[in-house]
């Protein structure tokens, strides 16, 4: 099979995003947030190297700083990378090196399907922790592969007279995790707020958004979670608990509802993954599989500027 090494690189509004969302939707690797929409809605100025026909395409989201162009990851994107239709040889060596030369420096994550060990030795990779659970199976099927801690938790909740319910309120979930986490999470602003709102109005009207609560017999708030859906995954953007639901096991409760709601179907629920100790022990606890992605990091920025970005 012959590698097609022609590279084209064009910005959002010069790409055909309907050839665009048809390689992403056809390859075996294709996640929401490589769509067109996706994209517009986090990082409208974003570009891309594309192949012949769209075959591959590798989307680039930049920044300018001191007059330095740079590849950063935005926010509530989790991967992007190089996406490919079945049976296309991707130009992987000519694509990095077309990367280098337009950008000195990166901060990005690669999808998991990256082939990490054809890119440059001068680009430093770690992977980042994401768990994936297959809901094809029956509720009882998976919830027999429960670790005993997320058991307990549930037996926990049960006690409290928690209620599952289905709502389409997503700016209140958006609202309450900044407000029990948005300290812990500085970098991300207003404006990132503002666009991931803007895309779950987007999605809500194409019927890709789930919002799922928990209350208690009060009819309190206690649990959050918003799903983003394809026709592969269920994607957990945003899961927030208030400290009283903390102590009811609530998200325990909710995100064991969400499996019993969503199983028998041919979806992986993505939990989005986490390397924080507690979150990525929660999520694990679950019974599901990691599947890494990968966080490139490049700097050959010329000194002094460089000390600032190492």
């Amino acid at each position: 099979m012959l590698k097609n090494t022609e590279i084209l690189l064009l910005s959002s509004l010069q790409i055909d995003k309907a050839k665009w969302d048809e390689c992403i939707s056809t390859s075996p690797n294709g996640l929401i947030y490589a769509k067109s929409f996706y994209l517009d809605h986090l990082h409208a100025n974003w570009s891309a190297f594309i192949g012949e026909n769209y075959d591959w395409v590798l989307p680039i989201t930049s920044r300018k700083k001191w007059s330095i162009s740079y590849l950063f990851q935005p926010a509530f994107v989790q991967q992007l990378g190089i996406f490919a239709k079945p049976g296309v040889a991707i130009p992987m060596r000519e694509i990095v090196s077309a990367l280098q030369k337009h950008y000195k420096f990166w901060e990005i994550n690669w999808n998991y399907a990256t082939p990490h060990q054809l890119l440059a030795s001068s680009i430093k990779i770690t992977s980042g922790t994401n768990y994936l659970l297959d809901l094809s199976a029956s509720y009882d099927i998976i919830a027999a592969n429960y670790h005993n801690t997320l058991i307990k938790n549930l037996k926990i909740s049960k006690k409290n007279n928690l209620t599952y319910l289905c709502s389409t309120d997503y700016k209140n979930c958006i609202d309450l995790y900044q407000k029990y986490y948005g300290a812990r999470i500085p970098h991300l602003k207003a404006r990132d707020y503002f666009n991931f709102k803007s895309l779950c109005k987007y999605l809500l009207e194409n019927n890709g958004l789930l919002c799922r609560q928990v209350v208690n017999k009060d009819g309190q708030l206690l649990s959050t979670i918003l799903l983003l859906t394809d026709n592969k995954r269920l994607y957990n953007l945003m899961n927030t608990t208030s400290p009283e639901g903390r102590k009811m096991a609530a998200n325990h409760f909710l995100i064991d509802a969400v499996i019993h709601e969503f199983s028998g179907r041919d979806l992986l629920l993505d939990f989005e993954g986490s390397d924080l100790a507690g979150v990525k022990a929660f999520y694990n606890s679950f019974g599901g599989q990691n599947q890494p992605y990968y966080m490139l990091k490049y700097n050959k920025l010329s000194w002094p500027v460089k000390l600032f970005k190492d």
